[in-house]
């Protein structure tokens, strides 16, 4: 089973090569261009990691992690 990253970037220069390249090597990916639309793709597909900018629109990286932990069914690795 492929494990799922969820890359979280509004720039697409930055975000389409990422995705290519975890593809290549055996990644299914998500991709969200902003906060908002990432806090929902997790807490539907629960990925197994989350790349996440921090400065976007609409929702901040930052604001949607708190978001997010705020979630009882999603585990954190510290």
């Amino acid at each position: 089973m492929k494990k799922t990253i969820l890359i979280i970037e509004d720039e697409k220069t930055l975000r389409e090569p990422l995705k290519e390249e975890l593809q290549e090597n055996g990644f299914k990916v998500l991709e969200a261009e902003n906060g908002e639309s990432g806090l929902k793709s997790a807490l539907e597909h629960h990925p197994d990691l989350i790349l996440l900018d921090t400065v976007m629109p609409i929702m901040d990286g930052i604001t949607m992690l708190k978001e997010l932990k705020k979630e009882k069914n999603i585990y954190f690795h510290n």
